[in-house]
């Protein structure tokens, strides 16, 4: 039995799929590294923890990108509400106010 292609061939769209494909793991993965460093940020609990949120705001935002780029629904309502919600609140309440 032959394995299936995660990534579907719809005629001339095969390499755009690849490359947006490609893209959307980049983003993932350098969405993770921002949210790791945030994290550490705001748990260090020093004078600059407050631009943690920052980081994370930037990780919610490349997450929320990379799935509208390979169309997870799913991900992206819980990216996209993260980002509004939780990283917005934060960057306005320590960074703005």
């Amino acid at each position: 039995m032959a394995k299936k292609n995660p990534i579907r061939k719809f005629g001339n769209n095969y390499h755009l799929n690849i490359r947006q494909h490609k893209s959307s793991e980049i983003l993932k993965i350098s969405s993770s590294f921002f949210a790791l460093l945030g994290g550490i940020l705001l748990a260090s609990n020093t004078e600059i923890s407050a631009y943690g949120f920052i980081l994370l705001a930037m990780s919610s935002s490349q997450m929320l990108i990379a799935n509208l780029q390979i169309q997870d629904k799913t991900m992206i309502l819980y990216a996209g509400s993260v980002f509004l919600f939780v990283d917005c609140l934060g960057v306005y309440r320590w960074l703005l106010s």
